[in-house]
């Protein structure tokens, strides 16, 4: 590409780089249709990557992928939808393989938190003794909610999420934080993976209703003596059982 010379601008006597919105709308919508991937475990070659990506499905164009020294890479996609189709579509294991994963984010709220405690400071510290702290959502910051603080943790889902948290205050008073989840995933400790749990599963018990349906009880005729009693023959069901047309 050509490129031309542009004169910085001079802040307090330093040159200072400028970009305005209009210098980037075009690399913007270049990258639009795009997603960063990251392979957990051993990073793959570019190579297995663009094999893996290709065959998840018909493209109008080939994706584009692109490896960061990182460790990460970067597929473009024609457009939007393709790209959705394919993000969509997961989790992805690459090589029929997957890493156990025990860390993810999770939003959580602090109901009731006490309005001086709304700073980055405090909330570092409350939210450390939960795992790793990320951010916290406008409404936090602007303080333009009050009723709850909302804030993105990362947690280790591999063991129980604490329903509450402890904190001394400035009068040296212990006081219970009661915590909320936006959303809990399931992790099998038999397993080792998300999204279920086949530990202690409840065993289904049939009850006396359900050991009753379907039984049928029959009168039928019986002979007395010499003499026979004809009794139309009716059915009997167990009460509280429904009759389904």
């Amino acid at each position: 590409m050509n490129l031309n010379y542009i004169a910085p601008i001079i802040v307090e006597g330093e040159k200072v780089v400028e970009i305005l919105p209009e210098d980037v709308p075009k690399d913007d919508m270049k990258w639009a249709p795009s997603v960063v991937v990251y392979a957990v475990g051993v990073t793959q070659s570019i190579g297995a990557m663009k094999r893996f990506i290709v065959g998840q499905g018909s493209f109008s164009v080939k994706p584009m992928v692109l490896y960061h020294s990182n460790g990460y890479f970067v597929v473009r996609f024609a457009n939007e939808e393709e790209r959705d189709k394919v993000l969509c579509a997961g989790p992805h294991y690459l090589l029929k393989r997957h890493e156990i994963l025990t860390t993810i984010p999770l939003w959580i709220k602090l109901p009731n938190l006490p309005l001086n405690c709304w700073n980055s400071v405090v909330l570092s510290k409350i939210h450390s003794s939960l795992g790793k702290p990320l951010y916290t959502d406008e409404c936090t910051t602007q303080a333009s909610r009050i009723s709850f603080a909302r804030i993105l943790i990362e947690m280790d889902v591999t063991r129980p999420l604490p329903k509450m948290i402890k904190i001394r205050d400035l009068k040296e008073r212990v006081l219970e934080q009661q915590i909320l989840y936006e959303w809990k995933l399931m992790f099998c400790q038999k397993c080792l993976q998300m999204g279920h749990s086949c530990v202690d599963k409840p065993k289904v018990v049939p009850t006396k209703r359900d050991q009753g349906q379907g039984q049928r009880k029959e009168w039928r005729p019986t002979t007395l003596g010499d003499k026979h009693h004809e009794k139309q023959t009716e059915q009997q069901y167990d009460p509280g059982l429904e009759v389904v047309a």
